[in-house]
């Protein structure tokens, strides 16, 4: 859904404290406020800074299944040039976006795999081999340079950088998508909260193509294409 106004008007100056009852428990009827106010549409810094002390509080909320937080953030990245170029609020929008569109609710406190989460992360990498993954898939034209590395499965420097390509905004968003989806609906509580430890993982887009889980699913994607072919 669309949230872009084609209409011109000022944007409504807002106080700091109603701004932040706005914000801190989105409901369908505070995201109307917000956009009848275009809140985003004014570059504030002290903004920024607030959504930054709101991201465990809306992680927290999008886990326990609030779908309007997912409307509220694609208006929030439309709308404020502030927070596109911020890299680390762009990442736990992301992953809070999906998680919040996702049906369903968690079976575990969320703060348990955040607080362990290298000790979340053991063997996590196996999940790339659920069948829920095989919606994300590469072609052989980008699977064929790769035939030497995933072979050996030992990637040089230049193609970490070439895999790093191929885990483009659309793909980390499909496997993120899936991701949540496990976490939210997977029958193991085991295996749904490893996905939310990988998703936690995967913050920054830079560590995708080195990634062991990332590794593994385009490893299997490859052997895949070759019992095909």
């Amino acid at each position: 859904m669309d949230y872009t106004d084609t209409r011109k008007s000022t944007p409504v100056a807002v106080h700091p404290e109603l701004r932040r009852i706005l914000l801190a428990n989105p409901t369908t009827e505070s995201l109307s406020t917000i956009i009848k106010y275009q809140l985003f549409d004014q570059p504030c810094q002290p903004l920024a800074d607030e959504i930054l002390r709101l991201l465990p509080y809306w992680e927290h909320q999008a886990c326990a299944g609030n779908g309007i937080l997912a409307p509220l953030i694609q208006y929030m990245v439309q709308h404020s040039p502030l927070l596109k170029n911020n890299k680390i609020i762009e990442a736990n929008l992301l992953r809070i976006r999906i998680l919040a569109s996702t049906p369903g609710i968690f079976s575990f406190p969320p703060f348990e795999i955040q607080e362990h989460l290298v000790q979340s992360l053991l063997m996590s990498d196996i999940l790339a081999d659920l069948p829920e993954f095989e919606v994300v898939s590469f072609s052989a034209a980008e699977i064929d340079p790769l035939t030497f590395d995933l072979t050996c499965f030992n990637p040089s420097l230049h193609t970490r950088h070439y895999i790093q390509n191929l885990f483009y905004l659309e793909r980390r968003e499909a496997i993120l998508s899936v991701l949540a989806h496990i976490a939210k609906n997977y029958p193991l509580i085991r295996t749904c909260r490893k996905a939310y430890a990988l998703m936690l993982s995967l913050d920054s887009p830079n560590n995708w193509g080195k990634h062991p889980f990332c590794l593994r699913l385009l490893a299997n994607r490859f052997l895949d294409n070759k019992l095909v072919n």
